[in-house]
């Protein structure tokens, strides 16, 4: 049997370094391995990375963009002939407010809906039988057609979704497997009863020093069923826990979602008892 090319430990400081936020090559380049190890590791551990920096274009080149669109009105093809990446085309688009003939694309679910209604049957019926949520069924009724944060109308008017408002705190990206995570929410302390990232990386070092669950709980002041929760529920890979990610193509911090999943205390009975 061959000998293994790098050793665990390599593996190890790998995943730790990624897990923190480093990217794939800076991850390999610290453990001491070659890149396509660590990619080949990353997929089999079943997590992804996007990429690493943002690509940067020309403020000119954007300008004959945005000029070229409002002229021929598509934007994949003039995004092609200029070498931008079509994300970033249709992302400028959007924000100069430009609806081309691709933004009203053929929604065939939409479609069959509209024929529905126009049989006689009612906008119940006609969701049911394509599908649809409620919501959608309504726009369509209306004539309404729904794109990436926003909404054309039949009058031509486009409404936009407001961008997230943290107040006067400005962000702290940081990067994380699958994308970018703003570490003021990653770092808040939600509520006691929640589970705070200091505390995920402390379990995440007795876990790996072998402790036991129980006696992880007598160090932390957790409970036992807290602490085995938390593991179950965020070892999103066979690389075991790790503190810095939710999920394989997320790339979230487990922190920012759980007070979203974690439902709060229930009423109790004497408290109903009191409002009634």
């Amino acid at each position: 049997m061959a000998e293994k090319k790098y050793t665990d430990e390599q593996k190890d400081e790998f995943f730790r370094v990624l897990d923190r936020g480093g990217t794939v090559r800076a991850a390999a380049r610290a453990a001491g391995v070659h890149e396509n190890a660590g990619y080949n590791w990353l997929r089999k551990t079943g997590l992804t990375m996007q990429r690493a920096t943002p690509r940067i274009y020309p403020p000119e080149l954007k300008e004959q963009f945005l000029r070229l669109v409002r002229e021929r009105q598509i934007i994949s093809t003039v995004a092609r002939e200029l070498g931008i990446h079509r994300p970033t085309a249709y992302a400028w688009a959007r924000k100069a407010g430009i609806s081309t003939s691709e933004a009203r694309r053929v929604n065939l679910r939409r479609e069959e809906f509209l024929r529905l209604r126009a049989a006689g049957l009612t906008r119940a019926e006609a969701r049911a039988r394509v599908g649809a949520d409620a919501r959608s069924a309504t726009d369509w009724d209306k004539g309404i057609t729904i794109i990436s944060r926003g909404r054309i109308y039949p009058d031509g008017r486009i409404v936009r979704y407001p961008e997230q408002n943290n107040g006067d705190v400005s962000e702290r990206r940081s990067r994380a497997i699958g994308g970018s995570v703003d570490l003021n929410i990653v770092e808040k302390v939600i509520h006691g009863r929640y589970v705070s990232l200091l505390e995920r990386e402390q379990l995440q070092d007795l876990r790996r020093a072998g402790l036991s669950i129980r006696r992880i709980a007598e160090e932390m002041g957790r409970s036992p069923s807290t602490i085995s929760r938390e593991l179950r529920r965020n070892t999103v890979s066979t690389r075991g826990y790790m503190p810095h990610t939710r999920a394989p193509t997320l790339g979230q911090a487990a922190s920012q979602t759980a007070s979203a999943e974690d439902p709060r205390p229930r009423c109790t009975s004497l408290l109903r008892a009191d409002q009634t």
